[in-house]
């Protein structure tokens, strides 16, 4: 059984509601014609040595669409800022469910999204790969 639901919210009043339970910053999806929250229960997966595969599982799934959402030409991203307890009381979620995270899905507001995502890239700094990354042991640098 998949651990995840998907709630489509559609329609400007009801994404205005919805709106209003996410920070500032992601105001942005009072333009979007879809919202997709996405939802999922630890019930409905294992847990194994203390980790919830039902947030991965999820996530799993968010992947898939969103690189899907992506090769159609649409434009998404994905938001975890926002008033849980808000989301789940305006959208009637069970209690049982966490809400994992939620999308917009709409045509890029920019004439080109290849544009528009190069753009981001290059306003975005990275860690060096070797800030992250350990060889053979933890806290051992690249090899010689």
């Amino acid at each position: 059984m998949q651990p995840w639901r998907f709630v489509l919210v559609q329609g400007d009043e009801a994404i205005d509601e919805l709106a209003s339970a996410f920070n500032e910053t992601n105001q942005e999806v009072r333009e979007a014609p879809l919202l997709i929250v996405i939802c999922a229960r630890e019930g409905d997966d294992v847990t194994r040595d203390g980790k919830p595969y039902y947030l991965f599982d999820a996530g799993l799934a968010v992947e898939n669409l969103l690189l899907a959402a992506t090769d159609l030409g649409l434009a998404t991203h994905a938001i975890l800022s926002f008033d849980e307890a808000e989301v789940k009381r305006i959208l009637e979620i069970p209690d049982e469910y966490r809400v994992v995270l939620t999308t917009p899905l709409a045509y890029p507001a920019e004439p080109s999204y290849d544009e528009a995502a190069e753009e981001r890239l290059r306003e975005r700094t990275r860690r060096d790969i070797g800030e992250i990354t350990h060889y053979g042991k933890w806290g051992s640098g690249r090899p010689v």
